[in-house]
């Protein structure tokens, strides 16, 4: 008799406690310490492409513009996305990138950001010994649960913003995802990396008989022969980028399955009368697009973010919940049936 009232209750308590545990899982745990930015991330993409345009700094340098000027030049860029270290919900993210054209490295550049891990934002508060960009928007990725709206991107090479906007709904290698669009107008480039790349400056003849050569329009070549005198020997230059660029991204995990762009840089002066930015040479126009292999490799990454949230979130949350429902359902029923059964009367 004592046995089953001591199984009732236990079934009954542990019922209570998968109940309450369903809810936590799918409530607490997942949305807190699922649905984020994995601490193991490691994700190698290769983009490939094409220069359209390139220029050669050092021909440039050494003024031989003749052979500064590079077409169709065959392209990649390898990206590392890495987690490298997690304080609760914040982590050190790296992202280096190298620029290779017909095999031979034109860039590198690497920077570091410490992001929320839920909404892949930049956070203002981390560890004192980690050295980050002081970015805003989204840098390397999208948040889990990503939205139909519009986000701020983050433009490295200019250390500004632009708008990323939800464009439309469509399938990618088997996903669905969201695509959305930016457009960054040509804009100052000011990160130290990329411009420790282009020539600094260029030698007054050369730029004189750039400025004749080039296709700007007769007034900025007018102004531009104007300003020669004042800008020194050699002249600084000064470098914008324009671009556009297309995301395919998976709502759920906030993974880019995708991505196309197109980049446009322009060298030119800025004029010391109204410090204007005045266009001179196309330093290198760029159209890239990640290879099917990077793709695959955003697909699986995207797949086993899917499955632990699914897990965690929703299949031991249903098993949990309808174990916990039985057994209180046992308890409560055989408790009944202890309660409706006749006494039997005592003996005279």
């Amino acid at each position: 008799m004592r046995a089953r009232k001591v199984a009732r209750a236990t079934a009954g308590v542990v019922g209570v406690v998968l109940i309450a545990g369903a809810f936590v899982l799918s409530f607490v745990i997942t949305p807190v310490f699922v649905a984020r930015l994995p601490s193991d991330t490691n994700a190698q993409r290769t983009y490939t492409g094409t220069f359209a345009t390139l220029l050669d700094a050092r021909a440039v340098a050494q003024g031989n513009l003749a052979a500064a000027f590079k077409q169709n030049v065959p392209m990649t860029v390898d990206r590392s996305v890495v987690v490298q270290s997690t304080a609760g919900n914040t982590a050190l993210v790296s992202d280096t990138r190298t620029t290779s054209a017909a095999g031979t490295p034109v860039e590198k550049t690497s920077w570091a950001y410490a992001l929320d891990r839920r909404t892949l934002e930049p956070k203002s508060s981390y560890p004192k010994s980690w050295a980050v960009v002081n970015a805003k928007g989204l840098t390397v990725s999208w948040p889990v649960g990503a939205k139909k709206t519009t986000y701020t991107g983050w433009v490295p090479e200019t250390t500004t913003t632009t708008p990323v906007t939800y464009s439309h709904t469509e399938t990618r290698s088997g996903l669905t995802t969201y695509v959305y669009q930016a457009g960054i107008p040509a804009t100052r480039i000011t990160d130290t990396q990329v411009l420790a790349g282009l020539p600094p400056a260029i030698p007054e003849q050369t730029l004189a008989l750039a400025v004749q050569f080039s296709s700007a329009a007769p007034a900025q070549k007018t102004q531009l022969a104007a300003l020669l005198p004042k800008l020194g020997n050699p002249v600084p230059l000064a470098y914008t980028l324009r671009g556009s660029d297309t995301f395919w991204v998976e709502p759920e995990t906030g993974v880019v399955i995708d991505v196309k762009r197109s980049q446009q840089r322009m060298a030119g002066v800025v004029s010391p009368i109204d410090a204007t930015f005045i266009p001179l040479l196309p330093v290198s126009d760029a159209t890239y697009q990640q290879t099917s292999a990077a793709v695959s490799s955003a697909v699986h990454d995207a797949n086993k973010g899917r499955d632990a949230i699914s897990l965690f979130g929703t299949i031991l949350p249903i098993v949990a919940g309808v174990v916990g429902a039985l057994l209180v359902a046992a308890a409560l029923l055989f408790g009944r049936r202890r309660a409706s059964r006749p006494r039997s009367d005592s003996p005279a």
